[in-house]
């Protein structure tokens, strides 16, 4: 197959894509699949993200919702789904059935080529001691694997904090969305109140003009990224980082400053978004060191012959 971009050059710089669920832009396989993960492993993807839910029998499900109906043919929640029942089930639109992690880890445990894989960890409820160990076996292999970097990201803070507890030499990833966002047309979701800055946020230093919409963000970002102590990478929402700019404020920079070099990855960026190309040079203007697609061989070509292979 054609060979897939794995970052785009810009100013001197080399920006990771990362392949958000595992898709590449070409529209020949399903979200968080099988066939997905071997496209953009096969293609040389030097980043890869999937989503990962607990279901019964100490599995995993490729699968971002918390419900099986958008995204399979199946319907009601994923927890209660035994390894079988999501086996039977097919990705919607597909006739393919939604991974298990168990074998997207026998894939990646035998791969050879270096490659970051983001875990994206979607239980946002406090894991238990007991969960938590058992998500940490569940990666293991992966971790073992020397070829690959293996990043575990979650909304869920708490559960980060817990995971780190555990294991203080799991690599993480921070984003504080929860807290801290751009206003965007989406489902219902935390912080719920938009504040007087604009932002969503509940926090006390938003609910008045106290200071300056500069002053605001930065003590906010910088406090936000405190959240989980050590983290290798910080992911920022396109919208969030346009919203700062326009006020004044650079948050890849504030997160730079805050945390020291730490790459800071720009999400979710695709190429039907009627603006992705000026979006995608902003984003490279603004400093991140990686972007999360959907498209990434359309936003490549956005750029010409400046993506790096």
């Amino acid at each position: 197959m054609s060979r897939l971009p794995g970052a785009l050059s810009y100013d001197g710089q080399r920006i990771l894509l990362k392949y958000h669920r595992l898709l590449s832009g070409t529209g020949a396989h399903p979200p968080n699949s099988l066939s997905a993960l071997r496209e953009v492993l096969d293609g040389g993807a030097e980043v890869i993200e999937f989503d990962v839910t607990a279901i019964a029998g100490a599995e995993y499900l490729l699968i971002h919702d918390e419900i099986l109906d958008r995204e399979t043919t199946g319907s009601g929640p994923v927890r209660p789904t035994t390894p079988a029942q999501a086996k039977r089930l097919r990705l919607r639109g597909w006739e393919e059935p939604p991974a298990l992690l168990s074998e997207v880890r026998e894939i990646l445990a035998a791969w050879r080529r270096p490659v970051k894989v983001q875990v994206d960890l979607k239980d946002q409820y406090p894991l238990s001691s007991e969960d938590a160990r058992g998500f940490l076996r569940a990666i293991e292999p992966l971790r073992a694997n020397a070829r690959l970097s293996v990043v575990v990201g979650c909304l869920a803070d708490w559960n980060l904090r817990l995971l780190r507890r555990l294991d203080p030499a799991l690599a993480l990833g921070l984003d504080f969305a929860l807290y801290l966002d751009a206003p965007v047309p989406e489902f219902p979701r935390l912080p719920v109140r938009e504040n007087v800055f604009g932002y969503l946020d509940d926090h006390p230093l938003g609910f008045r003009r106290g200071v300056s919409v500069q002053d605001y963000l930065r003590d906010r970002i910088e406090s936000l990224c405190r959240l989980v102590p050590g983290a290798v990478e910080v992911y920022l929402r396109v919208e969030f980082i346009e919203r700062a700019l326009e006020d004044g404020v650079n948050p890849v920079e504030v997160v730079r400053e805050t945390l020291g070099d730490i790459r800071t990855d720009g999400w979710t960026l695709n190429a039907d978004d009627a603006q992705a190309e000026a979006k995608l040079r902003l984003l490279l203007s603004s400093g991140v060191g990686q972007v999360t697609t959907d498209t990434a061989v359309q936003l490549a070509a956005f750029l010409g012959r400046g993506a790096a292979r």
